[in-house]
């Protein structure tokens, strides 16, 4: 099975998470880790499978192979990072380091001759800030829209959310609303996520304050979202449609109106983000004070 690799390019997903003890924070990045690899090593190998029989299989030939590699960001400023190939050790290493508060990352690849990167296949990252040691974010990026989904609802499942989403939205810290209103990171934003809801996008998780406060998943029930299920948390997960092909133009409207009376007040702007052009989700540029918000984030 291959993957398509058009509409879903650099699609990531995220769950950003308050950290608690170090031994839990290590055992939700462990099953985080374990549970996203596990689904991406057979779409891994198929893309291996891909490539050989096209242009960098003339290339590259039977150098072609699939690769895990894991890597700990060190703790000092500038320090160097410390990689590991892929296993079940190493991946208990790496979750350690996840608990020093360092960022950790795993990345999936095809590689070529000379170890060349020919096609990056998953990226997952458990994100730690270097100034408010509180929270995390357990991101994916991944073609693999079905291996994506799987392993943010696993997460989303198995932890408090204070949010989370998928699409093509935002940074690891930045949400793509949060931008639009010229909000700058989570240091803006993080103390009042659990009142006021920090963005939107094809999948939308709403903290369970927030679902509480609302109405629960009941109060969707006359949405035009295709998904309204409620998490063990109490935490919602919203999917405004089935396949992220279709989000787009009324669909992105009926996630906006559901959500906006959760969302912060302000008028977005569409604004640029730096650095590399990407794709971006929609944001509706419309005060959703309108729509029935009352907070607003203290920037």
């Amino acid at each position: 099975m291959g993957m398509d690799m058009s509409d879903n390019a650099r699609l990531s997903g995220e769950v950003l998470l308050d950290v608690g003890s170090p031994e839990e924070y290590r055992a939700t990045v462990l099953r985080f880790l374990t549970d996203a690899l596990g689904r991406i090593e057979g779409p891994l190998k198929a893309r291996v499978d891909d490539l050989a029989d096209g242009s960098a299989g003339r290339v590259h030939g039977d150098a072609l192979v699939g690769r895990i590699r894991l890597s700990a960001a060190s703790l000092e400023l500038g320090g160097m990072f410390q990689h590991r190939p892929y296993s079940p050790e190493n991946l208990d290493w790496l979750a350690e380091r996840a608990a020093e508060g360092r960022t950790v990352y795993a990345v999936a690849a095809v590689i070529g001759q000379g170890g060349l990167n020919v096609e990056v296949v998953c990226d997952l990252t458990a994100w730690r800030d270097d100034a408010d040691d509180r929270w995390a974010v357990l991101r994916m990026e991944t073609p693999d829209s079905g291996a994506l989904v799987e392993s943010i609802r696993a997460v989303a499942e198995q932890v408090d959310p204070v949010f989370g989403s998928i699409g093509h939205g935002g940074e690891m810290t930045c949400t793509e609303l949060e931008h639009a209103l010229g909000l700058r990171d989570l240091g803006d934003t993080y103390d009042d996520a659990r009142r006021i809801l920090r963005g939107y996008d094809w999948i939308t998780v709403a903290p369970r304050q927030l679902a509480a406060e609302h109405g629960g998943a009941a109060a969707f029930a006359g949405s035009a979202l295709s998904t309204v299920d409620e998490l063990p948390s109490g935490a919602l997960w919203l999917a405004a449609t089935e396949e992220f092909a279709d989000y787009r133009g009324s669909a992105v409207w009926a996630m906006f109106e559901a959500v906006a009376p959760m969302l912060p007040t302000g008028l977005p702007t569409r604004r640029e983000w730096p650095g590399v052009p990407r794709q971006v989700s929609p944001v509706v540029l419309e005060d959703a004070e309108k729509y029935g918000a009352t907070r607003a984030f203290d920037s």
